[in-house]
């Protein structure tokens, strides 16, 4: 048997998978092979977190910048797409991309600040 969480192979008589952790149920145990489209044939792959920055998108426009927030936003929303219909290779592109962003946005805010700052004074 194998576990559908990280696809490693599993003794009949155990209740967590020796690799994740996870606590096999019915659900979550192939008997045929591992989930291939999670792990991608490689025990260490790790799925891209497009959730995570979809949220730092979101935050980064309220508090941050409007547009790069919305860029960074838009790229892992694409990434999580991605990631739904199994292309993984794109997904971690625009993964890339929305960090891109994210980064563009903290420095565009950092030199906003640091203006207004002087402006102030």
């Amino acid at each position: 048997m194998f576990c559908k969480n990280c696809g490693r192979e599993i003794g009949k008589d155990e209740n967590f998978c020796p690799g994740c952790g996870a606590k096999l149920e019915y659900w979550n145990v192939s008997e045929d092979s591992p989930n291939t489209v999670r792990r991608e044939g490689s025990s260490d792959y790790e799925e891209p977190n497009a959730t995570l920055w979809i949220v730092i998108g979101v935050l980064s426009s309220i508090f941050c910048c409007l547009i790069g927030g919305i860029g960074t936003t838009v790229y892992a929303a694409k990434a999580s797409g991605n990631i739904s219909a199994g292309d993984f290779e794109q997904a971690k592109e625009n993964i890339e991309t929305s960090k891109k962003w994210f980064i563009a946005t903290v420095i565009v805010g950092v030199i906003t600040f640091f203006i207004g700052m002087i402006a102030g004074v």
